[in-house]
């Protein structure tokens, strides 16, 4: 079932691993997350600095591969020597379906993934219905069958998993995908540096080893807020929700708040070698990540 598929026989361009990316370069940039629903202005984006990014899953397991547009995209990005984690989600697709994306994940270079149980409502059925009902179903999937090949990050959640009843049952999940071939762990957003911190903690004392990435958006308006409290889950005592609620008529006072907000905890997650640099969720907004990167780099 590995790529010895003749259709998929080539020179094509090869990825690094995200370790060997991690070894040969110590500064410590930010990685980028990105979509392939919106256009992405790739003059802006090569100029961004990355050590790498990654590409949201938008495809199905009745749609060719090539024909699966982040799958054009993490092309086209690896043609052009970026390092790409490819997201895969499990329940959009049956193990025929993901053997053909994986094939050809394989032949376009695609060497990291981001493995994911997929959260869009045809993901909400029984858990009989899929061949993967949860992501350590994938990736033993993926371990028996491609081996070493790709390397694999899994999502981590500061506050918790949202169909995670208790903190303990969230960690014994998490454990669950690092056991089952994970080297990785990507989060979710979190609404302050302590939150990340926290979760940190818990994982280690949760016997959770795997280096850690830290996810975070580039909040910029009450919209990010309020879509970030949903899928993240967030308290309605977070003091950011707190301040939201306080200021929701007022746009521009929440826009430098998230903005601010984010760059300090962005500028102190780069600088606890605890983590991992952090990746930021784009929602292909370039110019705002432009400018807030080169904030950063301004006032290190």
């Amino acid at each position: 079932m590995d790529s010895d598929n003749p259709k998929y026989r080539g020179d094509m361009p090869t990825n690094p691993t995200l370790t060997e990316v991690f070894n040969r370069n110590k500064l410590r940039h930010c990685s980028l997350e990105l979509s392939s629903n919106k256009p992405v202005p790739l003059d802006v984006f090569e100029g961004l600095k990355v050590n790498f990014c990654s590409v949201i899953w938008l495809g199905s397991y009745d749609t060719k591969p090539e024909e699966i547009a982040s799958m054009k995209l993490a092309k086209d990005l690896i043609s052009r020597g970026h390092t790409v984690v490819l997201h895969v989600t499990a329940r959009n697709n049956t193990k025929n379906s993901l053997s053909k994306v994986l094939d050809y994940a394989k032949f376009i270079g695609v060497r990291n993934l981001l493995c994911l149980r997929g959260g869009s409502q045809e993901c909400k059925l029984q858990e009989s219905k899929y061949d993967f009902p949860h992501t350590p179903d994938m990736l033993k999937y993926i371990k028996a069958n491609y081996g070493d090949h790709f390397e694999i990050c899994v999502a981590g959640f500061p506050y918790k998993h949202p169909d995670s009843k208790t903190l303990e049952d969230d960690m014994k999940f998490l454990k669950e995908k690092c056991d089952a071939g994970a080297k990785y762990i990507i989060t979710q957003a979190g609404f302050s540096y302590d939150i990340y911190k926290q979760f940190l903690t818990t994982i280690r004392k949760n016997k959770i080893n795997l280096p850690v990435i830290p996810g975070v958006y580039v909040i910029q308006s009450v919209v990010d807020f309020c879509l970030l409290k949903k899928l993240c889950k967030v308290p309605q005592d977070d003091p950011a929700i707190e301040f939201v609620k306080e200021n929701k008529d007022k746009d521009d006072e929440i826009a430098a708040f998230g903005w601010k907000l984010s760059t300090e905890i962005v500028k102190k997650l780069i600088q606890d070698t605890d983590f991992l640099p952090p990746h930021i969720f784009s929602m292909n907004e370039f110019r705002a990540i432009e400018n807030f990167l080169k904030s950063l780099r301004e006032h290190k």
